[in-house]
């Protein structure tokens, strides 16, 4: 079998560094206006290794190339771009202006100069530094771990963001033979608004496909779950975004965006323990089946140039479970090493449908051939849940979620409930919002509703009885594990309701009610003193 190379780089790579066509242009004598001459010899040869390899997420190495240059260049207007760009994949954000803007005053953009992006990465770099001004930042004790956000609420995430990183980190080394150096940065952005105006994102692909984190110039961010009324699987994001920093750096920035995502989404939960699977909630592992019968797969070519661009959270759903289950059923052929053996193929220049194809010793058609038919002997889900959309808080900041629910009965008496509830009648409330769940038991807004009404009225038995089958249905449903926890405590079930309490904290940190019923379940000291402190803080006791 032939191996296909990669000579020229990818669209999107190119796009994404068209700010320094110029210095190749200027390299290649193509004759655009410099302020300094191009250092000859080898200098320039050092600031062309340096471009290249910040093409291959080499930072540390463009970084020492760079450092190596004599002073005389330090005014060049290629050379200062370049520093621009590494100073920014460093996380030094006012060096990397102040660089970017001397390399424009070295030498303006020429009219009519498409390709010279630096006036415009210096508007990203500008708000990147002016975002991250004033934000916390929080070490690991090792050093290997940076972890910046706002001031304010959003500092409950920290220690279970580090132990997040530091524990995926170790998965990534062990399975994927992949140590990235540090300091890793996680960057918390506590608005949709925000984390457009540090990245390419716009907010519409973010609302649109519930994109909500990326892993771009060597750092990992992330929205605060804050910015969601029902938070969202934020710990398994800052793992998934890991993957994504890891394999970029490890393939040197060639892996194609199915192959990425396919990946990161099977290794995401890796770092609760246990082996790596695809994960499919019964919503996703339902649309998959769905779509695999109605012939209505996504074509892996239309995951380009980012799944933040496909038309719906549905669309979104799906192109997960089908890069997940993908790399899933090769890493039960191939194991860690295959995937290792696919990596390295990839960085030397290997298209990755023929790095794939090397590995398995089958033609890559023959490989997508089985993993479509394998999706026929998926379990079919009974009843299959609805895909519950991620909801961003709007200005008003209100909270109604009785408009998802689908049954008017149903809404009609959680709506009535809920009035009654916020007048402090909750036995009132209770009837409608046991009327609700009659008329629609299966329904996680509804089964949440009702169980708080009868763990309020000394009946957890029956939160538990409501929520448990409702939870396995829908478990990203934050306010479900929440009640659920509480629910367990009081029965007694204290290993129960620790981990339903940890996984509803790994959605919605801001909820004091899980970090209270961790505090009570904990059998750990530390963890112990740190949810009395969190319930304490966000029950404003």
């Amino acid at each position: 079998m032939t191996e296909s190379r990669v000579a020229p780089r990818a669209p999107d790579r190119l796009a994404r560094w068209s700010a320094l066509a110029t210095v190749v242009a200027c390299a290649l004598g193509a004759g655009a206006p410099v302020a300094a001459a191009m250092p000859p010899g080898p200098a320039g040869q050092a600031v062309r290794q340096a471009h290249e390899a910040l093409h291959e997420v080499r930072i540390e190495a463009a970084e020492r190339l760079l450092a190596a240059l004599p002073a005389t260049y330090d005014g060049d207007a290629d050379v200062l771009a370049t520093r621009a760009l590494t100073q920014l994949y460093l996380g030094h954000y006012d060096a990397a202006v102040d660089a970017m803007q001397r390399s424009l005053e070295a030498r303006p953009v020429a009219p009519h100069a498409e390709r010279d992006e630096r006036a415009g990465l210096l508007e990203l770099m500008r708000k990147t530094r002016d975002v991250n001004h004033g934000y916390v930042e929080t070490t690991s004790a090792d050093g290997r771990f940076v972890v910046r956000h706002a001031p304010g609420p959003d500092a409950v995430l920290v220690p279970y963001a580090l132990e997040v990183l530091r524990d995926m980190d170790a998965v990534l080394a062990r399975d994927l033979g992949a140590k990235v150096p540090g300091p890793i940065r996680l960057e918390i952005y506590p608005t949709p608004e925000t984390l457009a105006e540090v990245s390419s994102l716009s907010v519409a692909a973010i609302e649109r496909t519930g994109t909500i984190a990326l892993s771009k110039w060597d750092r990992l961010m992330i929205t605060s779950p804050s910015a969601l009324l029902r938070g969202y699987p934020w710990a398994d994001t800052i793992a998934h975004e890991l993957v994504h920093l890891v394999l970029t750096r490890a393939t040197k920035d060639r892996a194609p965006v199915w192959f990425q995502e396919g990946m990161a989404k099977f290794f995401e939960r890796s770092w609760r323990g246990g082996d790596p699977s695809a994960h499919l909630d019964p919503a996703s592992q339902a649309l998959l089946i769905e779509a695999a019968h109605d012939h209505k797969l996504i074509p892996f070519k239309r995951f380009y140039p980012s799944i933040a661009l496909l038309p719906s959270q549905r669309d979104a759903a799906l192109a997960f479970a089908q890069v997940s289950t993908f790399v899933e059923r090769f890493y039960a052929a191939h194991g860690g090493e295959g995937l290792i053996r696919v990596d390295a193929l990839i960085a030397d220049g290997v298209d990755a449908r023929t790095a794939l194809a090397k590995v398995a010793g089958v033609p890559f058609a023959q490989l997508e051939r089985r993993w479509r038919q394998s999706l026929s002997q998926l379990p079919e889900v009974e009843e299959p849940p609805r895909l519950l959309a991620m909801r961003f808080r709007d200005k008003s900041n209100k909270a109604d979620d009785a408009q998802e629910v689908k049954d008017a009965a149903a809404r009609r008496f959680l709506r009535l409930g809920d009035l009654l509830w916020a007048r402090d009648r909750p036995l009132a409330a209770a009837r409608e919002y046991e009327r609700a769940h009659e008329a629609e038991p299966s329904d996680p807004i509804v089964a949440s509703r009702f169980a708080q009404a009868a763990l309020a009225g000394g009946d957890a038995k029956a939160a538990v009885r409501a929520l448990e089958p409702v939870v396995e249905r829908y478990p990203e449903h934050a306010p479900g594990r929440s009640v659920l926890a509480a629910a367990l405590l009081a029965t007694g079930d204290v290993t129960g309701a620790r981990q339903e309490a940890l996984d509803a904290i790994l959605l919605n940190p801001f909820d004091p009610s899980p970090h209270c019923t961790l505090a009570d379940s904990a059998t750990d000291q530390a963890v112990r003193h740190r949810e009395q402190r969190f319930c304490g803080e966000l029950s404003g006791r």
